[in-house]
């Protein structure tokens, strides 16, 4: 379409120079139905993008529910295993970003096979084989270029995704344990390690744009070289004596035509090379999607993270139980120690303590704590108290 296009311009020219009413009908008409075709096929091409999104989203968001859900991989992954973080944000939000990059540059890629076959052929009878070659090693060297400016981005925009997440997640602890965190007058040290991860997130984005400045500085200036390199090709046979039977005018027409179909050139491996930015992404979706779910153990793993930062209150509440488990004494006294845990857990967790043969002391608000005790001792205030044998026990 953009061949006939260019050739079309020259074919508007010359009818109206002629005053020629009959070839000007029949070249609108034959104009308008070829821009109708084109339209067609391009929305098609979208459409069919919009349909490779959502069938890539449903098949890999069933698969990675499948697993997710088989057994308690669910839990262990949100509760015991902290390597894999914000599985929801992956399994939602990640996958959807894949499955739309992919979409996208599935056209480009599927198209591209042709256009650059088509206009390869074009160039070589245009050019010759010096253009031939010069264009695709130009196009070799871009590509060697952007490989080395991307490197680096690519482990600097995962670090960037993981401190979005855990920026995220920080938001959501303080809003389901909102409760808690005021019992305790936390906010603010909550404020506190709230805005230490903005800091740290901030900072990495500042470093990824420095990082990414010089990989849109090797972009565009592969596109803006390109159309330079055209007209240095058609130079070349025309200062060889190739062209000196030609006309000015009929060698205007023909630097127009071969310039066209290089710059074409060009630019179907230009748009090669800009996907590149979008590979980036591509790869930032892709990491920890291969083996999300199947990385579940590595609990010696070192971590380089504060503990107190990444557990819930509920999760610290978890491990120091933990520790009572392991340490297994004839006496514990517990300081509100399942107030950020759901009844269920709760009653879980005493019931592994009677079974230590441990003596539980239980400091608390909640009248659940009732029914894993044989006595109450009420503080009334006022130097009053109360001792009360419980009958649930």
């Amino acid at each position: 379409f953009h061949s006939w296009l260019r050739r079309g311009y020259f074919q508007f020219y010359e009818v109206l120079s002629e005053k020629n009413y009959g070839k000007l009908k029949n070249l609108v008409l034959f104009a308008v139905m070829l821009i109708l075709i084109n339209s067609t096929l391009k929305s098609l091409d979208q459409y069919i993008s919009s349909l490779l999104y959502v069938s890539w989203r449903k098949s890999l968001t069933e698969e990675l529910h499948s697993t997710y859900f088989n057994g308690h991989v669910y839990y262990t992954l949100n509760v015991l295993c902290k390597d894999i973080d914000n599985p929801d944000q992956r399994i939602s939000q990640d996958v959807e970003r894949l499955c739309k990059q992919m979409s996208t540059m599935a056209s480009r890629l599927l198209i591209s096979p042709f256009t650059v076959t088509y206009y390869t052929y074009q160039c070589f009878n245009s050019a010759g084989w010096i253009g031939f070659v010069s264009i695709f090693g130009y196009f070799v060297v871009g590509s060697i270029i952007n490989k080395i400016l991307i490197g680096p981005i690519v482990s600097m925009l995962v670090e960037q995704e993981k401190l979005e997440g855990d920026f995220r997640f920080k938001h959501m602890q303080i809003r389901v344990n909102a409760e808690s965190a005021a019992f305790y007058r936390a906010g603010k040290v909550e404020h506190m390690r709230t805005d230490r991860r903005l800091q740290m997130l901030l900072s990495t984005q500042r470093s990824l744009m420095n990082k990414e400045l010089w990989l849109y500085i090797g972009v565009n200036t592969f596109d803006y070289l390109g159309s330079i390199l055209s007209y240095i090709l058609i130079a070349i046979p025309i200062f060889a004596g190739d062209y000196d039977g030609l006309t000015p005018g009929e060698l205007s027409a023909l630097v127009s035509k071969n310039a066209f179909v290089c710059i074409y050139l060009i630019n179907c491996f230009t748009q090669l090379i800009d996907l590149s930015t979008t590979v980036s992404d591509v790869y930032l979706e892709l990491v920890g999607l291969s083996n999300l779910l199947t990385r579940i153990g590595g609990l010696d793993t070192k971590v380089d993270w504060s503990w107190y930062d990444v557990l819930s209150p509920g999760e610290m509440q978890r491990l120091c139980f933990a520790r009572l488990f392991y340490l297994q004494p004839k006496y514990a006294v517990l300081d509100e120690a399942t107030s950020a845990l759901t009844e269920e857990a709760e009653g879980q967790l005493y019931k592994a303590c009677k079974q230590l043969g441990i003596s539980l002391i239980s400091l608390g608000h909640r009248s659940t704590l009732k029914k894993h005790h044989d006595i109450m001792l009420r503080l009334c205030g006022g130097g009053q108290w109360e001792l009360t044998k419980l009958k649930e026990a």
